[in-house]
């Protein structure tokens, strides 16, 4: 595909043809805005521009106060808005908490607009990345905002040979240089969906998209490191990219219309969307593919576990086994791996981390407890 619009076009055809999500695409198309703040490094018009929605707008920083927020359904701010007016910071928490109004934030716009509105979730660990390419994995696959994009970036046509060093379950984003690694604050609320054990291993923190929900309407920030145009991540990077932020307008269009959410065929898939109201929980997969259902389905489980930290120089372990969490070995993993003491299943402390969430162990259903 050679620009922005070939591939955005090929993220409409594959919804309404291949992901079963023709009534979403005209829903936006005829329903869904999407308002872009320009950063100074960042451009949002190469991408907003091509997007199928009703209104697809951007604006300069300084032209910020002059809309209404709550015309729009997402409000993408490029990185790292810092140039927009602090008196606009009020309205800005206004459009989430009281209008259910989703915020899109991007690399250091952590630091000048999250940590400063929307305090106690996420913040920058301090760190800077280098100018870099790294491999991604996704770490909630039936979450709405990545459905379909698993299942998509394992076509063949994805996959060359200068992909040798990516799984066929990965995609490659780019770093710019001096991007700003996400520390989690707030794990019970903060929902990381993509990680990358490259930046947790280089620059200490793993997580490449979040999002938390934010007062009593709906209104959700969600944020994510590096930029949305993509220019060195290779097409299937941008093609994950451009599927991500198209999912994020369909689910906003979709809960605001009341659209009934039904499983799509042939793909992972999951409309079953997380609320604060039903306090449901994605879970991921586990290595064969099969799937846990949410959270707060009674289960009668009883009994709990003990969390142990592992050895990795003992006998019981091996860098060979996956973790019960996201599915992945541990050959390429530095930081700590810790196990349930009932049944013995791995987890990477990351993973353990939102598997907690959950409360139980992925494998046996025993509450985890530390």
């Amino acid at each position: 595909m050679s620009s922005w619009k070939d591939l955005y076009s090929e993220v409409k055809r594959r919804k309404m043809e291949a992901l079963d999500k023709k009534d979403v695409v005209k829903a936006v198309e005829s329903h869904g805005k999407i308002l872009a703040v320009e950063g100074r490094y960042e451009k949002p018009e190469k991408v907003v521009n091509h997007m199928y929605a009703a209104v697809h707008e951007t604006i300069k920083p300084k032209h910020f106060l002059k809309k209404n927020l709550n015309e729009y359904d997402v409000v993408l701010i490029g990185c790292p808005g810092d140039q927009i007016p602090h008196s606009a910071y009020p309205k800005i928490s206004e459009y989430v908490n009281n209008h259910g109004g989703w915020v899109i934030t991007t690399d250091w716009a952590i630091k000048y607009i999250v940590e400063v509105i929307f305090p106690g979730f996420i913040r920058w660990n301090g760190n800077r990345t280098a100018d870099a390419v790294v491999a991604c994995q996704i770490l909630e696959p039936q979450h709405p905002f990545v459905e379909g994009v698993l299942t998509e970036i394992q076509l063949d046509k994805w996959h060359k040979p200068s992909a040798k060093d990516t799984k066929k379950t990965e995609f490659r984003w780019w770093l710019e240089n001096r991007s700003f690694p996400i520390q989690v604050l707030n794990p019970t609320a903060v929902r990381v969906l993509i990680a990358s054990w490259e930046i947790k291993n280089k620059w200490g923190e793993a997580p490449v998209l979040c999002y938390f929900d934010y007062g009593k309407t709906g209104g959700r920030v969600i944020h994510l490191i590096s930029h949305t145009h993509l220019q060195k991540g290779g097409t299937k990077g941008k093609y994950a990219s451009a599927l991500i932020l198209t999912n994020i307008l369909d689910e906003k269009v979709s809960e605001k219309m009341g659209m009934k959410k039904t499983p799509t065929q042939g793909y992972v898939s999951d409309w079953e969307s997380q609320s604060a109201q039903t306090g449901q929980q994605f879970t991921s997969p586990s290595p064969n593919n099969t799937y846990i259902r949410p959270t707060n389905i009674d289960t009668g489980l009883t009994g709990t576990s003990q969390i142990v930290k592992l050895d990795v120089s003992s006998t019981e372990f091996s860098y060979a086994k996956k973790c019960g969490y996201c599915g992945y070995d541990f050959a390429d993993y530095n930081g700590q791996i810790f196990k349930c003491q009932a049944c013995g299943t791995q987890y990477h402390d990351q993973c353990l981390n939102q598997q907690i969430n959950e409360g139980t162990c992925k494998n046996c259903g025993k509450i985890l407890l530390w």
